[in-house]
């Protein structure tokens, strides 16, 4: 099998860094062996096209990429960089596991698999920033994937976050790559719809972990909910409602229900009520803006 292993970020740090470093290890590591590349794609203001690849030390290829053209635009270059047969998307603010990849690409052992999610596993934070966590995001956060997306009883799911999955390379051309009007987000999401639709099959592998720092101050949680809320409205759209405000409010009341007596629930209540109404407010801004545009 041959992966091709991306992160996309909006700017190089030594975490980044790091995190580049850490894939080269796991998948040069892998037995029986894995062969492929990892590569950063990384947005950077000071250029007009996307650049030439740059190897770095730990053996990661660095593509550099106009910056603030949107989510989509960004993992659709690291799309046309990649040579794999299989490709991964990981968060650059995620840690993998160590058996991580192992894990990841176990499923397509099956032929019918086109897909996988992997796990999130939220490392533990501060009364607010647990309190955040529980509330199901990033794809699932501490409240778990299986509550907030539909995960049927084989394992397989309709929903792929881009935070941890593998796709096979020949989704593509059935489906079509990521959504590059999408600039806000849920680019992950829209993708789902259409890969769901034509009948291709995503497993979620729960022993597919990545770690992730919670969210742990207000300022970010507001910033984040009230880009869900912009990304919401690019979202609707393109696909249509569906189940999914019913499944988001029977994923909440599960929260609540689960934390009812932990101590995080005198945060987790009014956390909860702020997420939609900062949501909602990001929904009527984009709709606002985006006429004024037109």
């Amino acid at each position: 099998m041959n992966v091709s292993i991306l992160i996309v970020t909006r700017g190089m740090s030594d975490g980044v860094v790091s995190l580049a470093d850490r894939l080269h290890t796991l998948l040069v590591a892998e037995t029986p062996p894995v062969t492929g590349e990892v590569l950063v794609i990384a947005e950077d203001p000071a250029v007009a096209v996307v650049s030439a690849c740059e190897l770095l030390e730990c053996g990661a290829q660095l593509i550099r990429i106009p910056a603030k053209r949107g989510l989509g635009y960004n993992r659709n270059r690291a799309l046309d960089a990649a040579s794999g047969d299989v490709v991964i998307f990981v968060d650059d603010d995620c840690w993998p596991a160590n058996d991580w990849l192992r894990e990841l690409l176990c499923p397509f052992a099956d032929s019918g698999v086109d897909g996988v999610m992997g796990n999130v596993r939220i490392r533990p934070s501060t009364y607010l920033g647990d309190s955040i966590s529980a509330l199901g995001f990033p794809a699932g956060g501490s409240a778990g994937f299986a509550v907030m997306f539909p995960v049927d009883e084989a394992g397989f799911t309709t929903h792929l976050s881009t935070l941890n999955c593998a796709l096979r390379d020949s989704v593509f051309p059935q489906v079509g790559t990521f959504d590059e009007s999408m600039t806000a987000g849920a680019e992950d999401g829209e993708f789902s719809y259409r890969l769901t639709a034509a009948g291709l099959r995503v497993r979620f592998q729960p022993t597919a972990l990545v770690d992730h720092e919670a969210r742990a101050s207000l300022t970010e949680f507001s910033r984040w909910f009230f880009r869900r809320g912009r990304a919401a409205r690019q979202f609707s759209l393109r696909v249509p409602a569906g189940g999914t405000i019913s499944r988001r409010l029977a994923s909440y009341r599960t929260i609540v229900w689960g934390n009812r007596r932990d101590a995080k629930i005198f945060a987790i209540v009014p956390l909860l009520v702020a997420s939609v109404l900062l949501q909602q407010a990001g929904f009527v801004w984009e709709m606002v803006t985006a006429t004024d545009e037109r």
